[in-house]
Parts: structure tokens; sequence; C-alpha cells
């Protein structure tokens, strides 16, 4: 959504990345091995003559998955040991390596080529933006239904939803009729006396 708050650089790249799924609504921009070298291509982590099969569309995907876990921290959710587990196999599937480069400042680059490679370029990405002051800010909306990649840009960094108009309203509406709904139960359980005088008119009718 391009009215959604977006970062810049490396942590706008990742944003990107975890932002090809759209869930609200569904929108799978990695739709096929041709889509995904397409994206690949277009973001410079690759080149337009390697290939891309099935194997790497899944692997893609499921790091795409790990990283969004991962920003979910920001967001004060548990972050689970399996997407934990998926970005390091996968920076030891393409080989990531420091090397310093013509500036003399030191990155990680992979070994491997083709799709594994630049999925590499992409955990490599990630580990810089980590160390970026704005990392924090790299937030998942609170609406479960939703969970887009934003960049919160509070003073305070304070901002639970992607949209305010939309998931924010949403999600307090939601809250809203639990609330109420819970009010309901409880009056019914804290009101015995009601309760039995309830019993007894439909005993009487």
């Amino acid at each position: 959504m391009a009215d959604r708050e977006k970062a810049t650089g490396e942590l706008g790249l990742i944003q990107a990345f975890v932002n090809t799924l759209d869930l609200m609504p569904l929108d799978e921009q990695l739709k096929d091995p041709n889509t995904l070298q397409a994206w690949l291509v277009a973001n410079g982590l690759m080149d337009q003559l390697e290939a891309v099969d099935e194997a790497d569309l899944k692997h893609a995907i499921a790091v795409r998955e790990a990283m969004r876990g991962l920003i979910a921290g920001n967001s004060g959710l548990r972050v689970y040991p399996v997407d934990l587990a998926t970005l390091t196999k996968a920076a030891g599937e393409s080989r990531l390596r420091m090397r310093f480069g013509p500036d003399g400042r030191p990155r990680l680059e992979p070994e491997a080529t083709g799709a594994v490679g630049a999925i590499g370029r992409l955990v490599a990405t990630l580990f810089a933006a980590m160390q970026e002051e704005g990392w924090e800010r790299l937030k998942l909306c609170g609406s479960d239904p939703c969970r887009w990649a934003f960049y919160d840009r509070s003073k305070n960094q304070s901002s639970r939803w992607c949209k305010m108009a939309s998931c924010g309203n949403r999600e307090k509406a939601r809250r809203f009729r639990e609330r109420i709904t819970r009010g309901r139960r409880q009056s019914r359980v804290s009101d015995p006396v009601q309760t039995r005088e309830r019993r007894r008119s439909r005993q009487v009718d």
C-alpha cells in the first residue's frame, strides 16, 4: 500500500521484501519463480540471466516469513526459534562471508550464486539494518489479520497500526464488541437471583 509508512535504505529493502505479501487484501507478489526472479533482479540482488525454480521460491517465502517473525519482536511480540533457525540456515546456505569493500568498511557477502545467493544478500541486508538506529521502528501492524511491516515515525515509537483509519479503528471496534460480550456474560453469572427467576418463569410457562 503506497500510503502506509515506508522506511528507506536497507531497512526499506527488508520492509519491501516482507511486504511482498499483503494479507489485507490477500495479494501475493511472489506468485511463481518468474515473479520472484523479477523482484530479485529489480532490487539488484541477482543477475537476470540466473534461473529461479520452485525450490528457490519456497526458500524465499520461508525466509520472508521468518523476517516478518523477527520484526514482530519490535512490536513486543514473541520471536519464535523456528524463525531464527530459518534465517540462520539461509545465511549458512548462501555462505555469507565478511568482506571489506573499497571504502574500507566490512560487509557480509554471499559466496553462493543464483537465488540462494540473492536470499543471502537479503539476510546480510537484514543484519546491516538491525545495526541501524531506526531498526526498532520497523514494526508489524497490531491487527492480526494484517501483519503489514510499517515504519513507526512517531516521536515516542508508540504506533501500533499501519493505518489508524483502517486497522486501528477495526481493532478498537473488535475490542469494544468483546468487552460488551464479556460484560453480558459476567452479568448473567454474577446475578443468580435473576437467573433463578428466569428458570422459574420458564417452568411456569
